[in-house]
């Protein structure tokens, strides 16, 4: 467990910040899930789909421009709760919280009893899937190595600018195909609605399909650029193992590097 705590920097022997900051974090989550965002989504959901319901009963050379409100608000509404949704797995992945997760992986491949592992903390509800289940434990990269027989200490691998470019964007994306898909939606839906309603104004609602395409496409280039950063980084952490394996003090990895080191074991 000292390993882990050097790897994420924080003592989990310090029982009392344990206990603090895991409250804390599970507040925040809190109110992330029960927050004004999730009412604001629920609330355009429900409005969207009565409004939906009533729209469909009308006569049917006036549905198409009645449907078009109602459908706008369902997209804002799902996509508030999307936004909801990354947020919290945001916070689910905070370094404190996947270094105490890796504690407790530890804690059960030793045979420690750990008696509760709460639910907020591997992002499950109800018992469905686990958001940030427990990882495989795996003694971490960070963990001083013995100098070799000889005595011999090797030079520690450069960290290259594509494995710290990797580190700088591990963590963003996500959101672009959902975002990019309904500014689409929505443009295509006002376009609708200027036609059928004679409304030229609605016709400024065109601009929002560039604007979707190239979230996107920004979105898929990032995808892209963060595979081939991954390629890198593994074989980054390649180089580490086996310095270290050498009896190279190896320093602590960044919680990006942390998460694809225990993809790869």
């Amino acid at each position: 467990m000292q390993d882990l705590s050097r790897t994420y920097g924080y003592n989990y022997f310090d029982d009392d910040m344990v206990r603090r900051s895991l409250a804390e974090h599970e507040a925040s989550l809190r109110r992330t899930s029960r927050g004004g965002l999730v009412w604001v989504g629920a609330l355009l959901l429900l409005v969207g789909i009565v409004w939906l319901v009533l729209a469909a009963s009308d006569k049917p050379e006036k549905m198409a421009a009645a449907v078009a409100p109602s459908a706008i608000v369902l997209i804002l509404g799902v996509v508030a709760l999307t936004r909801v949704y990354y947020v919290g797995k945001r916070k689910l992945g905070h370094p404190f919280l996947d270094g105490y997760r890796h504690v407790l992986a530890a804690a059960l491949a030793h045979g420690a009893p750990v008696t509760f592992v709460p639910a907020w903390l591997t992002g499950s509800a109800d018992g469905g899937a686990q958001a940030a289940p427990l990882p495989r434990y795996s003694a971490p990269v960070a963990a001083p190595a013995p100098a070799s027989a000889g005595g011999a200490v090797g030079p520690l691998p450069p960290k290259p600018a594509t494995v710290e470019e990797y580190e700088r964007i591990a963590e963003k994306g996500g959101w672009h195909d959902e975002a990019g898909g309904a500014l689409v939606l929505a443009g295509v839906i006002g376009i609708g609605y200027a036609v059928f309603q004679d409304a030229p104004a609605a016709y400024a609602a065109a601009l929002l399909i560039p604007l979707g395409i190239w979230t996107w496409l920004a979105g898929h280039q990032l995808g892209q650029r963060q595979q081939r950063l991954s390629a890198e980084a593994r074989r980054y952490l390649d180089e580490l193992v086996r310095a270290q394996a050498a009896g190279v003090p190896v320093p602590e990895l960044s919680p990006s590097l942390s998460k694809l080191l225990d993809r790869r074991l």
